[in-house]
């Protein structure tokens, strides 16, 4: 879709909300170094309890794979639901203690996440230009600290307000909760918000039912009938200068 020949669309927005992993930084191979690391660790965890289990380092990486994806999907942040999870399809048990150790270990790794590198500039640009802007996200869960991981990046200075779903008895995305909740901190109606994100379903269908503008950030062209979810399609962040 052409975001340029929609200038109109803009003219009513006061506010832009961003998702935060794979939309203001590059998530997504970082977790999956995680998920390999953690794979890893958990046959090593087989073989040296002496379950009775048969199963190879990638299967159980494969395995882990296919449930983050669906959990993720779904909303469920929390990684020690992934790993339980995933021991209770392998038929493998592990104290809390154990299963928080390779949560730890995730995070140690996932959350080494550069930003994409036209971020700073756009945020900069946005913020100059008078919008008020806001991040939405989801929880890390038990063993994860969103807030902190956050914090290390330059650009959240620049934000007005961060809303995190799943935290102080607020639902985590796909809910519409969190959305609304940002509006109203920031003082404007949904209909003068536009939503930024990588996820057409929990960033964008969730922004459209709030009464937001939706706006899909997909960089590699991966989401199929992408204007079924959002209401434009930028190809990176860089492109909201263009329009905004």
């Amino acid at each position: 879709m052409n975001v340029m020949e929609e200038f109109s669309e803009f003219r009513n927005i006061r506010a832009i909300l961003f998702d935060f992993d794979n939309t203001l930084v590059n998530f997504e191979p970082n977790s999956l170094k995680a998920l390999q690391e953690v794979a890893r660790e958990i046959h090593d965890y087989i073989v040296d309890n002496g379950f009775s289990v048969s199963i190879t380092h990638e299967e159980i990486y494969n395995t882990l794979l296919s449930i983050s994806s669906k959990f993720d999907s779904e909303g469920v942040y929390d990684r020690t639901v992934w790993f339980n999870t995933l021991l209770e399809k392998i038929h493998v048990s592990a104290s809390k203690d154990q299963v928080l150790e390779w949560v730890s270990l995730y995070w140690s790794i996932a959350s080494m996440a550069r930003p994409f590198e036209e971020v700073q500039d756009t945020l900069e640009f946005l913020k100059k230009k008078g919008y008020k802007l806001g991040i939405v996200t989801n929880s890390d869960g038990e063993g994860g600290n969103k807030q902190k991981r956050m914090e290390r990046y330059e650009f959240i200075k620049l934000f007005d307000v961060v809303v995190i779903g799943g935290e102080n008895n607020i639902k985590p995305k796909p809910s519409v909760q969190p959305l609304v909740y940002a509006c109203e901190r920031l003082g404007f109606q949904p209909s003068q918000c536009a939503m930024v994100g990588d996820d057409p379903v929990k960033d964008c269908l969730a922004a459209k039912k709030a009464g937001m503008m939706a706006i899909l950030v997909d960089r590699q062209g991966k989401v199929k009938f992408a204007e079924l979810y959002a209401d434009f399609v930028i190809d990176d962040m860089e492109e909201l200068q263009e329009v905004f």
